[in-house]
């Protein structure tokens, strides 16, 4: 383990499993406070404890981040944990339900947008002021290949992970002169436990020039590239994390 994030506060979205559960753990490995929230209690607080057994510094908190109400329950935890410092923040949280467009319904549609973008958007907007204050932070968001391509079977999930994108580059002009740092990630397929049992998982494989889906570590160390002090100077920008899936 090194201390690269020793004295920092972290809170990570989605952070019940898969990737924001790993880049949780390699921030806490990095002897950062890593409070990790999700809308799954249960997973949340088991995740964390799991952290806490190894020695690790991990906080669980369950909120639904797109009522702004259950902010404030993260904010008072922010305070008595962290005495209001944050240092990071990666917007990790999503959802999808797959559906070509005459699918969908509209509860899909405000569901998929609500938990990929609204979610980011209020959590940023509820958080921010603490990094504004000491003129430095990261904000990393997670978004996805899905948001660069046509994605019939899914495009709610397309349009809101490419909205996601954009929000990205606004909000990285409004804070960037305040030292806070915003960019996003878009992975591609990730060989997290869900994803091993989906029937597409091992065709999408077969669209990766690398020859394998990325491990949640991959896109881990590039968040948390991101969301350190080793990045100084990248902004408003959202790599592609894909195993050349993409290159155009």
């Amino acid at each position: 383990m090194n201390a690269e994030f020793q004295g920092q506060n972290g809170v990570i979205t989605g952070a019940a499993r898969g990737l924001g559960r790993t880049v949780a753990r390699m921030f806490a490995e990095g002897g950062g406070v890593a409070v990790m929230v999700d809308i799954d209690r249960e997973g949340v607080e088991s995740a964390a404890a799991e952290l806490r057994g190894r020695g690790l510094a991990a906080h669980a908190v369950a909120a639904d981040l797109a009522q702004e109400e259950e902010l404030a329950v993260l904010r008072g935890h922010l305070k008595e944990v962290c005495n209001d410092r944050l240092d990071l923040l990666v917007n990790n949280a999503g959802g999808w339900r797959h559906g070509r467009a005459a699918e969908i319904s509209m509860s899909d549609w405000e569901w998929t947008f609500r938990i990929n973008v609204t979610a980011a958007f209020l959590t940023t907007r509820a958080l921010m002021d603490l990094m504004i204050a000491r003129g430095d932070g990261r904000i990393v968001n997670v978004a996805s290949t899905d948001a660069h391509r046509a994605k019939p079977t899914l495009p709610h999930y397309a349009a809101a992970k490419a909205a996601l994108v954009s929000l990205t580059k606004s909000l990285a002009e409004e804070l960037a002169p305040h030292q806070v740092l915003v960019n996003a990630v878009s992975p591609g397929a990730i060989a997290t436990e869900a994803a091993r049992q989906q029937q597409w998982f091992a065709e999408r494989i077969k669209s990766i020039p690398l020859g394998r889906a990325a491990e949640p570590e991959d896109i881990a160390e590039v968040i948390l590239f991101l969301g350190s002090r080793r990045n100084r100077f990248v902004v408003g920008q959202t790599l592609m994390v894909n195993g050349g899936m993409l290159m155009a």
